[in-house]
This record gives C-alpha cells, structure tokens and sequence, in this order.
C-alpha cells in the first residue's frame, strides 16, 4: 500500500523508496494496462514511462484523497480506452492478423486440392492477376476453358470455405 510516507521519500530523491514502488506495482500494472490495450511489450512501455514521469516530478508528488485517486483512476482508465480503440483501428491488430493468416492457410489448403490444370489456371487469375484471355493465351487453352476452370475452383472454394468466400478473396488477394 502506497501511503505519504512512500512518498514524501521519494519526493526527496529517495532511490529505494522508489525501487520499492517499482517493484511492487510494475507488474501489476503492466496487467492492468495489457487488459486494455492486448500488448504486453506495449503496455510494459506504457508504464514504464509512468514511473520515469513519476520519478521526473518527484519533489512535486502528493497523496492524493480517496476521492481523488478515484478521479485519477478513472482518467487513466479513460487514456487507456482511447489507447485500445487507436490500437484496434491501426493497422497492427494481431488478431485481426491471426484470421488473416488462419483464412489463407485455408484458401492455400483448397487452392492445393485443385486438380492441376484448374490450379494453375485459378493461381494465374487470383496470383498474377492475369485475364481470362491472357491465361488462355498463355496456356493454350480457350477462355471458355479457362473461364470454367475458375468457376470450378470458386465453387470449391464456397463448399470448402462457404458462400462470403467471393468477398474474402478480395480482401486478401
């Protein structure tokens, strides 16, 4: 428990009192900060930078009333929410990428089970980007052919993967 004591020593330059205050809530609030934010090197930066600020403005430290503490608490958990909402919206969202990985695994599974022909053909369309005719042309085969060829291969895609795989190819490819 933190109490005046604690910190009037550390507002006079006490490095011990300090370390103690460390040591007995760094990992407590890298936790607390973890659950809002669901990055633990990020949240282990977070607080350490609250402890460098604390350790900036000893001198200026205060125990604050239990109203206040409260009121602080409540604008930090604030600053955190706000800190999970930008991560989860940044481009950097590990489970975001986890389904995105897990979901070409799947495609890539399906993609393999193609029967040769029509997986060189659909790799062509989806991988290369190549036309219908430019795959024809390059395979010499028709664009019939080749237009059948990725049809069959998007139906066994939809068996496998369900009918929002169509969508889901756009987004990852």
């Amino acid at each position: 428990m933190i109490d005046q004591a604690v910190i009037d020593r550390i507002n006079q330059g006490d490095v011990k009192a300090f370390e103690c205050l460390y040591n007995d809530y760094f990992v407590y609030l890298c936790a607390c900060a973890n659950s809002y934010i669901f990055n633990a090197e990020e949240a282990q930066d977070i607080v350490n930078e609250v402890f460098m600020k604390l350790w900036y403005k000893r001198g200026d430290l205060f125990f604050p009333s239990l109203h206040s503490r409260e009121r602080v608490a409540d604008e930090y958990r604030e600053t955190l929410l706000e800190y999970q909402e930008e991560y989860c919206m940044s481009e950097c969202n590990p489970l975001k990428e986890m389904e995105q990985a897990d979901l070409e695994r799947q495609v890539q599974t399906v993609i393999t089970s193609l029967p040769d022909k029509c997986r060189t053909v659909f790799e062509q369309y989806l991988y290369s980007e190549l036309t219908p005719q430019e795959i024809a042309e390059k395979n010499g085969i028709s664009v019939n052919t080749v237009r059948v060829h990725i049809k069959n291969a998007m139906d066994k895609m939809k068996e496998k993967l369900g009918s929002r795989i169509g969508i889901l190819l756009f987004f990852l490819f």
